[in-house]
C-alpha cells in the first residue's frame, strides 16, 4: 500500500502543478500579512512605488486560479475512483468470494485542443484500493449477493509529501433471470449471466499534503523607472523583485454516495466474461477542502542594488461540494481461471470534464 499511496500523491502533486502554472479559472483572493524590511521605505523613495503596489504584486503570484474547480473535479475523481472496487458483476460466485482492487480515475476537459496557450486536459485526478468480500444469500433461497470492502492507509509521509487513504462500501446485488448451471454445449460456449441490480453506500476520504520550495521573480509597470545614479541624469533601469520561501498545499476530500446499477454480462467458453451496464450515484454530502500558505522573503532589485523588503506570509482556503451525480456507462471483462478471476472494469460518464475510471483486480469465487 505504500507504493499505491505514493503514486496517489505524485499524480495529485504532478497535477496540481499543472493546474497552477496553467492558470485555470475561477480566483480566490489571498490573504497577505506583510512586514517591511530594513530597506523597505528607501526602496519606496526611490521608486516612488508603495506597500499597495507591492501588495497587488503579491496578490497576482499567489492568489489561486482555478481553486473550487479544481477542487470539485479532484473530489470527483476520488469519488469515481470506488466504482469497480467492492462488487462483482461476473463471477457469478455460488457461496463466497474474496479479492482486491485498485482503481484510477481521470478527467479530461473536452474543450482542450493541442497547441492551447491557456488550460490543460486533466481536471482532476486521483487513485484509489480496496479490499473485498461476498457472501451469497442462495442458501437461503434468495437471489442476492452481498458484499463489503475496505482500506485505510494511515498518514504517511514522502520526502515533502504526505498523505492518507481510507474507504469502505457495503453493496446488494439482485439476481434476476440468472442463469442456467447445466453443462451443456450451448452453455459451455456462451451463457447469459441475466440481470443484476446493485445498490449500497460508498464512502472515501484522501487527505494530501505537499511543500515545496518556491522562487518567484515579479516586474513592476513600466512607467516605473529609477534614477541609478541619484542624480537627475535621466539614465534609468528596470525595477523588480524576488519572493523565495516555502509553500505548503493541504487538501481533504471526502465522498459519499449512494449507487444503483443495472448490469448483464455474457460468458464465453468459460474462459472469458464481458458485462457492461448503466450506474447512477446520489450523492450525501461530504466535498473538498484546500489551504495553502506561502511563507517568503521578498527583494527589491532597482538601481543596480539588492533592496531588503521583509517577508509576506500568504494564505486562502477553499471548499467545493461534489458535482450532482449523472449516469454513467459501465463496461469490463473478465479472465476465469478455475476458481480465480481477473478483471478490468471502466466507468465513464459523458460530461465535461468527461470523468473516467479503470479498476484493475484479482478474485477468488467459489
Amino acid at each position: 500500500m505504500p507504493g499505491i499511496m505514493r503514486k496517489t500523491l505524485l499524480a495529485l502533486g504532478v497535477t496540481f502543478g499543472f493546474l497552477a502554472a496553467s492558470g485555470t479559472d475561477v480566483r480566490a483572493q489571498a490573504q497577505i500579512t506583510f512586514t517591511p524590511g530594513a530597506d523597505t521605505q528607501n526602496f519606496f523613495n526611490l521608486t516612488g512605488l508603495s506597500q499597495q503596489d507591492l501588495t497587488n504584486k503579491l496578490n497576482g503570484l499567489f492568489q489561486a486560479a482555478g481553486t473550487q474547480s479544481f477542487l470539485q473535479r479532484f473530489g470527483d475523481a476520488q469519488g469515481f475512483t470506488s466504482k469497480g472496487l467492492g462488487v462483482d458483476y461476473a463471477s457469478e460466485a455460488t457461496y463466497f468470494e474474496v479479492g482486491g482492487a485498485a482503481s484510477f480515475a481521470l478527467g479530461m476537459d473536452r474543450t482542450y485542443r493541442p497547441g492551447n496557450t491557456q488550460g490543460f486536459p486533466i481536471s482532476g485526478a486521483s487513485l484509489n484500493a480496496s479490499l473485498m468480500g461476498g457472501l451469497s444469500l442462495g442458501f437461503l433461497g434468495i437471489p442476492v449477493m452481498v458484499f463489503g470492502n475496505w482500506m485505510k492507509v494511515p498518514t504517511t509521509n514522502y520526502g515533502d509529501m504526505s498523505g492518507s487513504l481510507d474507504n469502505w462500501g457495503v453493496h446488494a446485488q439482485l439476481r434476476l433471470l440468472g442463469p442456467s448451471h447445466s453443462m451443456s454445449a450451448l452453455n459451455m460456449l456462451v451463457r447469459w449471466g441475466g440481470i443484476a441490480i446493485t445498490t449500497g453506500l460508498d464512502y472515501s476520504h484522501m487527505t494530501l499534503g505537499l511543500k515545496q520550495t518556491i522562487s518567484s521573480t515579479f516586474t513592476f509597470p513600466n512607467d516605473v523607472t529609477v534614477d541609478t545614479t541619484g542624480a537627475a541624469t535621466g539614465s534609468i533601469t528596470d525595477v523588480n523583485g524576488t519572493a523565495a520561501g516555502t509553500a505548503h498545499l493541504n487538501i481533504d476530500m471526502t465522498t459519499k454516495s449512494i449507487p444503483l446499477e443495472v448490469t448483464t454480462s455474457l460468458r464465453l467458453m468459460t474462459l472469458f466474461t464481458a458485462y457492461g451496464g448503466l450506474g447512477f450515484d446520489w450523492q450525501l454530502g461530504g466535498g473538498s477542502n484546500m489551504d495553502v500558505g506561502v511563507d517568503a522573503t521578498m527583494v527589491g532589485h532597482a538601481g543596480g542594488q539588492n533592496w531588503d523588503l521583509g517577508t509576506a506570509h500568504v494564505k486562502f482556503a477553499a471548499h467545493a461540494d461534489p458535482s450532482a451525480a449523472k449516469i454513467r456507462g459501465i463496461l469490463g471483462v473478465q479472465v476465469n481461471l478455475l476458481v480465480v478471476r481477473l478483471f478490468t472494469q471502466l466507468n465513464v460518464e459523458n460530461t465535461n470534464p468527461t470523468m473516467a475510471s479503470l479498476a484493475v483486480g484479482a478474485r477468488v469465487a467459489y
